[in-house]
């Protein structure tokens, strides 16, 4: 693994070497009889068939072998009777490699095959080939899908769950020109997967070097102080690349140097960017290693839930990481800070695609809103939903106006609710002057709002489940940018007119709403944010085992 630091003193994850055990990789063998075969074959044939189990040996998937091997008469694909093949050879490195995809060789009865790999008897080469077989199956999938079922984890979860075809797989791993290159196609092509995976290698060594330092309790720490714990803090800070390590005429001195090193640590950890090493920086910084090692690999997790091909033109919402990011050939255009849904109304997982545009629009306001939260206002206050421009229609007949000030409110409730609050187009609309619609069983959407000064706090979990923007023009134009009369000025006029008017969004351009607290950024610096809906521990409760106990 070979780490640098750039200019600005992040970690940048350059090359990953592989470090495998010290097994040879046989070179080709010579042609193999067919009586050979067949001895392999009838081996392979008869444990498959028996019953028998030693208690001491890890269990093997028999239904998918059988279906894998019975087309072939039982002829195996690893092995002949001078051993492994050199597809086996390689098959193992991969295997001996797990760790770098943040999974477990043992899983994948690494250890038996290893003890097996200068096997001579026909039972025991059988044996061999069929747990190189079971492993290939259970890999390919935990690698490729994921070990955890993301419905499991996520009631709301509304992505495709992903499969696949084990046997299949094999037999068109065999069957490709590279079968090397065939098996490294096996994990998620994604770059913030490929990202996390070299930063997963970098934290390792970092773990084996020793960590990083924990900072005793203490005051809080800031520019121009002396305190003995700064001495400590600089080893915290330089453990990850945030401070550069160079020679200072006091260690102890909270010095500019230091101040950027915290101010750059509180930006890749979501924290307040202040300088000052409070009480929550000082939490975060104590965090060992060992656990931003397992936060890698749950989000690693993450990505091999979603499909391979996530388009040519799309939105990534980040919902812990409070970011917005507009994608296109694989790079992004730009990104922008977002608000999103509290623990209690969370903003939900979703893939689906953007298709109308609507400027100065209604707020209808959903039903968890008007009982949670208007309903108990206007019963306070008889003239609270006429103060706010919030009109009351019926349901039956649709959308007749009402005089709230006719309603008995005290007699309405959350099962007797016959009505629709729609709130007026305005400065005090919730929606503020833009909304963005795609399709979803939640009601959840992308919207303008008139509450600017809140992007600026560091925790934006402060919506009822749908997405606030922080830019909605720069968004409009990147929606319909191939439309030309659909410019900056164009659209602020539009919105100035004060009218409803709605815009379809023509090109399918799709849209994720996605859950990531560790990602590596563009410029090449680790990112760590708040597990605010706390889903990695749920991850790490089904023991990324749910789906295939």
């Amino acid at each position: 693994m070979l780490i640098t630091i750039d200019p600005n003193g992040f970690i940048f994850f350059l090359a990953v070497t592989v470090l495998v055990a010290g097994l040879a990789v046989p070179a080709l063998p010579l042609a193999r009889t067919e009586s050979e075969i067949a001895s392999i074959s009838k081996a392979l044939h008869a444990q498959l068939e028996s019953q028998v189990s030693s208690t001491n040996k890890p269990d093997l998937d028999r239904k998918q072998l059988r279906e894998f091997y019975t087309p072939s008469r039982y002829r195996p694909v690893w092995v002949d009777s001078r051993g492994p093949l050199l597809r086996a050879g390689q098959w193992l490195l991969t295997l001996q490699a797990a760790k770098q995809e943040g999974l477990n060789p043992e899983t994948y009865h690494s250890t038996e095959i290893e003890q097996l790999w200068g096997a001579s008897t026909s039972a025991e080469l059988a044996r061999l080939e069929l747990l190189l077989s079971d492993a290939f199956f259970k890999y390919s999938v935990d690698v490729s899908v994921g070990r955890t079922d993301p419905e499991m984890i996520d009631p709301n979860w509304n992505i495709p769950v992903q499969t696949s075809d084990a046997v299949n797989v094999l037999r068109n791993t065999l069957a490709a020109d590279n079968f090397d290159s065939a098996l490294s196609e096996l994990a998620p092509p994604h770059v913030g997967y490929q990202r996390l995976r070299n930063a997963l290698a970098g934290y390792r060594q970092l773990e084996r070097n020793g960590g990083w330092p924990a900072i005793p309790p203490g005051p809080s720490l800031k520019y121009g102080q002396w305190h003995s714990q700064i001495k400590v803090l600089r080893r915290r800070l330089i453990a990850e690349g945030d401070l550069q390590l160079g020679p200072v005429l006091n260690e102890n001195i909270f010095d500019t140097p230091v101040l950027y090193a915290v101010e750059r640590f509180q930006t890749r950890y979501g924290l307040k960017v202040d300088g000052i090493v409070g009480p929550a920086t000082r939490a975060t910084m104590n965090v060992p290693v060992a656990r931003r090692i397992e936060q890698i690999k749950l989000n690693m997790e993450r990505w091999r839930w979603l499909p391979r091909d996530l388009g040519q033109r799309y939105l990534m919402v980040n919902i812990p990481g409070f970011e917005l990011v507009a994608m296109e050939d694989g790079r992004p255009k730009f990104t922008m800070r977002v608000i999103i849904g509290t623990s209690e109304r969370p903003t939900p997982v979703i893939m689906s695609s953007v298709h109308t545009i609507i400027f100065n629009p209604f707020w209808t306001v959903p039903d968890t809103i008007v009982i949670n939260d208007l309903l108990p206002k206007q019963q306070r206050n008889s003239t609270y939903l006429k103060s706010r421009g919030i009109r009351v229609l019926a349901r039956h007949p649709y959308g007749k106006e009402l005089d709230p000030a006719k309603i008995d409110w005290t007699q309405v409730n959350a099962d007797n609710f016959p009505y629709i609050l729609r709130q007026d187009p305005g400065p005090t609309n919730p929606l503020g002057q833009v909304k963005f619609l795609f399709s979803n069983q939640f009601q959840v959407y992308l919207h303008d709002t008139p509450e600017y000064h809140k992007f600026d706090l560091p925790d934006r979990e402060l919506s009822s489940g749908c997405i606030r923007v922080d830019d909605p023009v720069q968004l409009v134009i990147y929606l319909l940018d191939r439309d030309n009369d659909w410019t900056r000025e164009h659209i602020e006029t539009v919105i100035a007119a004060g009218e409803t008017r709605k815009v379809q969004v023509h090109g399918l351009v799709k849209i994720y709403l996605l859950y990531w607290t560790a990602w590596v950024g563009e410029a090449g610096a680790m990112h760590f944010y708040r597990d605010i809906y706390a889903e990695d521990s749920l991850i790490s409760s089904c023991s990324y085992g749910a789906r295939w106990p």
